[in-house]
This record gives C-alpha cells, structure tokens and sequence, in this order.
C-alpha cells in the first residue's frame, strides 16, 4: 500500500495496470493510499482512496471483469440509488454525467432522518465504463472495465474530482 500526502495539486497514480489522474482543486491535506488488488474469477478490482479523516473521503474503484457485462448507465445507475437506499441514504435518482469523456451517472445523497449513519454529511457516487459499446444483443451496453467513485467531500470538490479525473490502461 503507497501513501502520499497531498494538497491542492494535480496527482498521478499507478493504480494496478491504470494510470489514474485528477485534480480535486482543494487546500484541504489529504492522503491517497492503493490498496493490493484481490480478485476472484470474474473480475479483478484496483483501488485508490483518497482519504482525509474518519468521516470525509473519495475512492477510485476499477473493476476489470473477464468477461463483457451489462454496463448501461441507467441500469446500474438505478442499481446504485438502491443500494444506497438499502444503506440508510436518502439518495436521488441517478443524473446523467460525462466523466472522462464517457457517458456515466452521478447519485447524491444524505442520511435517512433517524438512520444510525452521520446526519449533515452528503454522498456521492459515480461510474462510468472505459469500454462500454452498445450490444447487438438488444438494447444494453456491455463493457469489461468499469470505475466507479464515492466520496463524502463536499459537492464542490467531489464535482472537480469528476470532472478531472482520467484513467488510462498502460500499455
């Protein structure tokens, strides 16, 4: 695991194959750290968090499935909202949103009233696909390598991490 210190600058990663860059336009003191991948048969995940305390923080997960999957962004959109509703986040529908040049959602969200999660904080969270193509199969998108992003920062800098962000397979 790599841990870096960072503030107000733009940042470059290694992250597994990926090499991932954003600029989160912040005086805030951060750290980032890159978790060991640990897959399965189906897909190998990469990680990068980007942590500051206990309750505020963003992760970049990569997921590299062996095999095509549904990547329609409404579908797993509203997977997300779900998700997040099962967890106690009062969480909006998902809004279309262009990350990396590709088409992929953001869902919002904060604590139910009376959840046991920190009331005033807000959620957010993210995907796009690196390779999604419509599928003759009908009308879905399939993909293998997905990215997804949480973060509890503020809209602001979650919005600068989403708009900058980009993520590149070397060679």
């Amino acid at each position: 695991m790599l841990s870096s210190v960072a503030l107000a600058a733009p940042e470059t990663h290694q992250v597994g194959p990926y090499k991932v860059s954003f600029d989160m336009n912040t005086n805030t003191k951060y750290q980032i750290q890159t978790p060991n991948a640990q897959g399965n048969s189906m897909v190998t995940p990469y990680f990068l968090v980007i942590k500051t305390d206990n309750s505020t923080g963003a992760s970049i997960n990569i997921n590299e499935y062996k095999s095509p999957v549904d990547s329609t962004p409404q579908m797993q959109g509203a997977l997300t909202m779900y998700s997040m509703i099962t967890r106690g986040i009062n969480a909006t529908g998902p809004m279309n949103q262009t990350i990396n040049g590709k088409n992929g959602f953001l869902v919002e969200g904060a604590p139910f009233s009376g959840s046991n999660l920190t009331a005033g904080f807000k959620f957010y969270q993210a995907q796009y696909w690196l390779d999604s193509k419509q599928c003759e199969c009908g009308p879905v998108s399939v993909g293998t390598t997905s990215v997804g992003i949480t973060s509890t920062y503020p809209q602001d800098v979650t919005m600068n991490l989403l708009k900058s962000i980009n993520v590149v397979k070397s060679a």
